[in-house]
């Protein structure tokens, strides 16, 4: 690997407003949900299923849940990254036993998923947007069961060719950066 090359990956994955009708494969399909797959999980519960969504209908239905968005196109291919109360041993969809703060660390597991997916589909040349649906509607269009949670869905595809691009910016770390405690400052 060359020096830099995962942050370098990290820095090329953006969310794509526009799409082309270009197709994603079913074998890098299959690249993206593997890397999800290996997402790392609290207490390795993989309280995860994921829905791969191709039906033009079915997407729209789904952009039109998200809760922020303003999407000129949509995704030929969508990936809902469920959340499943069977798979978290605690109440409701917590990932510990009798304990009630380990629902934050389920859903942090999905995001890590999902956080993989589009990292894998950048490395594949594959764009991707993410969306937090309104969890109704998007339970009763994708037939979940009313324990568990859809929180968040991504679309894939190719970007069209000059395609709305927000600028990308980044606060500086000397910022959002303290040492040993909030505030604390680097001596």
């Amino acid at each position: 690997m060359s020096n830099n090359y995962f942050l370098k990956l990290v820095k090329s994955r953006k969310t794509t407003y526009e799409f082309n009708d270009k197709k994603v494969g079913d074998n890098k399909i299959k690249k993206i949900l593997d890397a999800a797959r290996w997402s790392p999980s609290c207490t390795n519960t993989q309280p995860w299923h994921f829905i791969i969504i191709k039906d033009k209908k079915r997407i729209k239905q789904l952009m039109m849940t998200a809760n922020y968005g303003d999407f000129h196109t949509d995704p030929p291919l969508m990936i809902a990254f469920m959340l499943e109360q069977g798979k978290c041993p605690g109440d409701k969809h917590s990932c510990y036993r009798g304990a009630d703060s380990g629902t934050y660390d389920s859903y942090m597991s999905v995001g890590m998923a999902a956080l993989n997916a589009t990292l894998e589909a950048r490395e594949l040349g594959i764009d991707s947007c993410i969306i937090t649906p309104k969890q109704v509607n998007a339970k009763k269009i994708l037939k979940v069961k009313n324990v568990d949670a859809v929180p968040i869905i991504v679309g894939f595809g190719f970007q069209k060719k000059e395609a709305f691009q927000k600028i990308r910016e980044r606060t500086n770390l000397s910022e959002i950066t303290s040492y040993e405690s909030f505030g604390g400052k680097n001596e």
